[in-house]
């Protein structure tokens, strides 16, 4: 029996797709980069969002309703909170701001800065609240 060039391929491609089904997929990949206890009471919500911060600007210190844990995903932040020493941080790296606590981000460099944040904070509360350094 002769197999035209046509009929070899599609069997061909017929045989390494169903081979392929049978190959088992990794399972997905979950890194766990923080982890902090959060109140019950009173209630709360989480907001999970992305923070964009340009060239030369920041934001005044500030706090929250609840705890915010955050990511760096471009460019490089010195991040201030009241009673700890600063903490440089880029691409890679994350960082958590306990409930309360007066804190502010500082971008380094003339690099936009892009985060991603989760927010646990009280219901019905402004995300943030300015505040004054003691």
């Amino acid at each position: 029996m002769r197999w035209s060039g046509f009929t070899v391929a599609f069997l061909t491609v017929c045989l390494v797709s169903a081979a392929a089904q049978d190959t088992p997929k990794p399972a997905a990949r979950r890194i766990i980069l923080q982890r902090a206890d959060v109140a019950a009471d009173p209630a709360q919500e989480t907001l999970f969002g992305t923070v964009e911060v340009a060239p030369g600007s920041g934001n005044p210190f500030h706090t929250h309703y609840g705890s915010e844990m955050g990511y760096v995903v471009q460019g490089h932040i010195r991040l201030e909170v009241v009673g700890q020493a600063p903490r440089e941080l880029g691409p890679g790296d994350s960082f958590m701001v306990p409930r309360g606590a007066i804190h502010r981000s500082v971008p380094l460099g003339d690099e936009a800065v892009k985060l991603v944040n989760a927010w646990t904070v009280d219901k019905g509360k402004p995300l943030l609240t300015p505040a004054a350094v003691p």
